[in-house]
């Protein structure tokens, strides 16, 4: 785990003991984070608000698939850090029991290449409550059809605003969101838009005059 979160495969690994000792207290964290998992499978509690975690899962998966196909160990390894923030948030609100099954038991399948042992010891241990797969999660696209990304707004190149919008938005309905938007329409008020520099779901830069 240590190796693969200290640097891109093209470069050379830094040792140090720093490094192990953080790795294992991430693994000791997993470690607690499954037990309170196997707790809250237990309670078997009834919801209809799973949706946040099944989009999580699903957005996991294909991040780090993408990433293992280019080689990016690092980002993946950070990838696990942000899953794990996100369950301990999570993991507060009711969940049903099907649904959390299916989403960790994905989750660990992630983890399996990298914590092979820990990855297995809890999948034997959530097997009892409902039958798991042992093997690579598949993307199920539904739950990414509403996917939202972070969109920088610049005007003549400096960053003015952040929007949050759906995934593949347009160039002309984030103009439109522009316009709309109070804080950027001070900057563009009364002055004329020369040219617009938009680079789908990262930015845009608006050239004004």
């Amino acid at each position: 785990l240590f190796i693969m979160s200290d640097s891109p495969p093209e470069k050379d690994i830094q040792w140090s003991e720093e490094g192990m000792e953080s790795s294992y207290k991430f693994i000791q964290k997993l470690w607690s984070l499954h037990q309170i998992i196997i707790k809250k499978i237990k309670l078997n509690e009834k919801s209809n608000n799973d949706e946040s975690l099944n989009k999580f899962t699903n957005l996991l998966i294909k991040k780090i698939t993408q990433s293992l196909e280019s080689f990016r160990y690092n980002v993946i390894i950070a990838n696990f850090y942000e899953m794990y923030n996100f369950l301990n948030k999570e993991l507060e609100n009711p969940i049903s029991k099907d649904c959390l099954i299916e989403n960790y038991n994905s989750l660990l399948n992630l983890l399996n290449p990298f914590v092979p042992h820990l990855s297995s010891e809890c999948l034997s241990q959530i097997s009892k409550y409902k039958a798991v797969q042992e093997n690579w999660p598949l993307v199920k696209k539904e739950f990414l059809i509403n996917e939202k990304v972070n969109l920088v707004v610049q005007i003549n190149g400096k960053k003015r605003e952040i929007l949050v919008v759906k995934k593949d938005t347009n160039k002309q309905n984030i103009i439109n969101m522009v316009n709309e938007n109070k804080k950027l329409n001070n900057f563009i008020k009364g002055k004329k838009i020369i040219k617009e520099v938009f680079i789908p779901n990262k930015i845009i830069n608006l050239i004004i005059k």
